[in-house]
């Protein structure tokens, strides 16, 4: 493990979260991920390209499904959905967690991820709606148009809006790459500046799930 990585929960986590579910937190949001790419990659083995292209996608479906599956159970978790979408959030007292590929390398954190500019149309539309106050940058690209991903992010950001109080929006950001599965882990928190661009107010590297070792298979003699 690196030695940035702290082996609990952060303080910023407890503090959002609670204590209850923090270092549930900590390490299911990791597990969450690598079994997304784990998936990805099984289903696809032998596309290394395509895979690329699919993890960097926002409308990736897997990191949505896992972390339902993996943070739903949690204490004061409230699972949003809308039928026949890919997109499906998790609500953690009062935060909900909006995954996020930032990169293919585990050289950089989160933290030195460009914001905004690789986000997808619901994670700009979720910091629109509950998030700081912010302006499009001149370098952010702007979106294609897809009626089906604009009435899909309406609709679950609708459901959103219902929950009393608002939710604040947290990123569980990854990197990762086929070949060598997840990378890095974080999650972290969005703040704007006076002339409202958005930049990172905190961050926090989580610590990644040990590797599976397959089992030897059993020698047999005659």
């Amino acid at each position: 493990m690196r030695p940035d990585v702290l082996v609990g929960p952060s303080e910023w986590v407890v503090e959002q979260f609670g204590d209850k579910v923090a270092a549930e937190l900590w390490t299911r949001v990791p597990e969450a991920f690598s079994t997304a790419i784990d998936r990805e990659v099984n289903a696809h083995p032998s596309t290394t390209q395509t895979t690329e292209r699919v993890l960097a996608n926002p409308r990736w479906p897997l990191p949505y499904e896992e972390l339902v599956l993996f943070l739903g159970t949690l204490p004061g978790a409230e699972i949003i959905s809308v039928p026949k979408s890919v997109y499906q959030l998790v609500v953690i007292n009062g935060h909900v967690v909006v995954p996020w590929c930032y990169g293919q390398s585990a050289r950089d954190s989160m933290r030195d991820a460009q914001v905004g500019r690789s986000f997808g149309r619901l994670a700009r539309e979720l910091l629109r709606r509950f998030g700081p106050p912010w302006r499009r940058s001149q370098a952010e690209a702007p979106l294609p148009l897809d009626a089906v991903d604009e009435r899909e992010v309406a609709k679950i950001c609708a459901a959103i809006a219902r929950i009393v109080p608002t939710p604040e929006v947290v990123i569980a950001g990854f990197a990762g790459a086929p070949n060598l599965g997840l990378l890095r882990a974080c999650l972290g928190e969005l703040k704007s500046t006076d002339n409202g661009a958005l930049h990172w107010s905190h961050v926090d590297d989580l610590p990644l799930p040990p590797p599976v070792i397959p089992r030897p298979r059993r020698m047999q003699f005659p």
